[in-house]
């Protein structure tokens, strides 16, 4: 029994031992606490003023005038109706760059609708153009839209999209592989003022109608698109018809009675004798002719220019009957025959030297001999 006791008193001792000491540790700790909490208040007062002068500077490109931001903003994008990169990847003007720099730049760029109103679909994953193509018209707000698209693959399921907002069309340029999916231009356009339609084939019975297209100017048409379509020629300013055949051509020229631009790559066809009459493009000022296959001799022979000042052209074009192999003086005759002025004369494979031409035509600044057509800009 007084072992025990003995036992339970040396276990007292110790444990108060312990304690004393833990408690110790503990004071020495609540020292170093409030010493450590002492140099934390100290670099708190050290770091306020410094704080407050960070939270008052503002970055100079963050203190211009939103006004300002957003002319940056569009010199950053192809003028338009130029087309901007519809995806980052695509390259480093896409608007949608703009949006990942800061807080306040998104704001802007958000809601500039000028930034958005560009809209090329063509290299777009096909999953993604409806959705980015629906979020770029909402922000393009009100404003006339320019749009380049192809229903390749199943990529014609963004173009009702793009129906919907046809009162807004300014510029379009489609590709189509489905003539029947032509029908989308149909109906009126009432702010249209380019066209740019490339039709791979033509198995269209009924043509589509864009008469109701007051404003449009500018017509660019590829392959199988100039039967398939109907259009206010006599509206046009700038018309390029790409494949197109010499009577078809003939056709559609007597009714361009505003042309001032024109290019032209024919397809051969004997032109029906009750068309071989003047064909009068009055205000016409240039003219490329291309050919695509056998020249049509007769074709330049009908045209009326006396407005013209560019006209380039293949020299077989010039191989007239009245004038066999004598380039020159086929060219005399019809520059004689319109009245023309001419201040540039560019012709492909030439069969005589420039010097000869200038010699023949001192009165034109201008005259290039060139291996290849160039593409008059539309």
């Amino acid at each position: 029994m007084l072992q025990s006791l003995e036992l339970d008193r040396a276990l007292l001792v110790e444990n108060d031992a312990q304690i004393l000491e833990i408690e110790a540790q503990i004071s020495a700790l609540q020292v170093q606490i409030s010493a450590l909490e002492a140099a934390i208040s100290a670099l708190h007062a050290v770091k306020q003023p410094a704080q407050q002068r960070l939270d008052s500077y503002k970055y100079p490109v963050l203190t211009l005038p939103n006004e300002i931001v957003v002319e940056i903003f569009l010199d950053l994008i192809p003028p338009y109706p130029e087309l901007p990169p519809f995806l980052p990847g695509l390259g480093d003007n896409c608007p949608t760059i703009l949006t990942h720099i800061c807080h306040q730049w998104r704001e802007i760029a958000l809601t500039t609708p000028a930034l958005w109103r560009s809209i090329d679909l063509r290299n777009v994953p096909v999953k993604a153009a409806t959705s980015l193509a629906c979020l770029w018209l909402e922000r393009s707000g009100c404003l006339p839209l320019s749009l380049r698209a192809t229903d390749r693959r199943d990529a014609f399921s963004v173009f009702p999209v793009l129906i919907a907002h046809r009162a807004r069309w300014e510029h379009l340029n489609l590709r189509f592989q489905d003539p029947n999916h032509l029908q989308v231009l149909a109906g009126p356009s009432p702010l249209l003022q380019t066209l740019h339609v490339f039709l791979h084939n033509d198995s269209l019975s009924n043509p589509v109608s864009l008469l109701d297209s007051p404003l449009l100017h500018t017509v660019v048409l590829d392959d199988y698109g100039t039967p398939s379509l109907i259009l206010p020629w006599s509206q046009l300013t700038r018309l390029s018809l790409r494949c197109i055949y010499s009577a078809d051509c003939i056709s559609i020229l007597r009714q361009t009675l505003t042309l001032v631009t024109c290019y032209l790559e024919l397809w051969i066809k004997s032109i029906p004798p009750n068309q071989l009459v003047d064909v009068p493009l009055l205000r016409l000022e240039t003219l490329v002719l291309e050919p695509s296959s056998d020249i049509c001799v007769d074709f330049i022979r009908l045209l009326v220019t006396p407005s013209l000042r560019r006209l380039e052209l293949h020299e077989d074009y010039l191989d007239w009957h009245e004038h066999p192999s004598d380039p020159v003086a086929a060219l005399k005759s019809f520059i004689s025959k319109s009245g023309c002025m001419l201040s540039d004369l560019r012709i492909t494979k030439a069969s005589v030297t420039q010097n000869v031409y200038r010699t023949a035509f001192p009165s034109i600044p201008l005259i290039q001999l060139l291996h290849q057509h160039s593409r008059v800009p539309m």
